[in-house]
């Protein structure tokens, strides 16, 4: 092949690998055609001159002789009229399909570079709604992680400043949901009131080793009389009826943190405990009074013997 001949050292410059490179066959058989016409153009030429030449000797040699070759070409056509009519008709064609032929390269080429900025247009596109889709979706996560971090931050700080109440096992018990819980102001003014009854609050949830369960209730239920009674000094303070059930309500939440039990609960117990205190008061002060009684009945000798000192 001519591609490959080492002599010529065409191997990289006819018929590359790469399709969008030239020359391929199309463009070669294009220039081959235009150097063959160019040929035959200049063949023609050549022997035009030849003949016209030819033509001028035989005259200048034999005049009769022109003269007979000039009546034989009048009364018939010279075949070298007909052979360069043909031969110029064929160039013109060839001239034609060779406009034609580089029209439509033209326009070939012309449409492989407006689909090629077509897709170098859109691949851009593509990659700017990419970056872009990208950025959005990084932003939305960094969003989202910055909003989660927030939320631990604030459950942190919320568990931080609300303390968790210890049972008698040493284990934090999670509070009630049903519980309400205190701003952290409310939290240190109530901290502040119960302060004289914090020994109290401690062993309201941790009865001391050893005691027997009955024996355990009962130190509860004292310290629990305790706390109500020092919630109850705390509340003289105060003559709106509403402020009064309201700091009741915040002071037993309060104390709700040191325990398992809720506010109400605690309430309630202490109202139980407040009741039976004054059941045993009551219960002594009749004994007190029978004794007495019984003293003044069993002693008539003494009563006597002071009416009449």
């Amino acid at each position: 092949m001519i591609k490959m001949d080492p002599d010529l050292s065409l191997t990289q410059k006819i018929l590359p690998d790469d399709p969008d490179k030239k020359p391929q066959a199309k463009q070669l058989q294009t220039r081959a055609d235009y150097l063959i016409k160019l040929l035959n153009k200049d063949l023609a030429r050549k022997e035009a001159q030849r003949l016209s030449g030819a033509d001028e000797i035989v005259s200048v040699k034999h005049p009769h002789k022109k003269f007979k070759a000039e009546k034989e070409n009048e009364e018939k056509p010279e075949p070298d009229i007909g052979i360069k009519k043909e031969a110029e008709e064929k160039r013109e064609t060839k001239e034609k399909e060779n406009k034609r032929d580089l029209k439509r390269e033209k326009k070939e080429k012309e449409d492989k570079k407006e689909l090629k900025e077509k897709d170098i247009k859109e691949k851009r596109e593509n990659k700017v709604k990419e970056s872009t889709q990208k950025e959005k979706e990084v932003k939305e996560e960094k969003i989202n992680e910055i909003k989660s971090e927030n939320k631990e931050k604030t459950k942190k700080n919320q568990l931080l400043d609300t303390p968790v109440h210890i049972t008698a096992t040493s284990e934090p018990v999670p509070i009630s949901e049903e519980s309400e819980e205190l701003d952290q102001k409310t939290f240190s003014v109530c901290k502040e009131r119960m302060r004289p009854v914090k020994a109290a609050l401690k062993q309201l949830d941790r009865p001391e080793k050893g005691l027997s369960e009955r024996e355990q209730l009962e130190h509860t239920r004292q310290c629990l009389i305790k706390i109500g009674d020092h919630i109850t000094e705390c509340l003289k303070e105060y003559t709106n009826p509403e402020q009064i059930k309201q700091w009741r309500k915040n002071l037993w939440i309060f104390v709700s943190k040191f325990t398992e039990f809720d506010a109400r609960k605690l309430h309630k117990l202490y109202k139980h405990a407040i009741k039976k205190r004054q059941e045993s008061q009551q219960h002594n002060d009749q004994n007190i009074s029978s004794n007495v009684n019984t003293h003044v009945i069993r002693n008539p000798d003494v009563e006597r013997l002071k009416e009449n000192t």
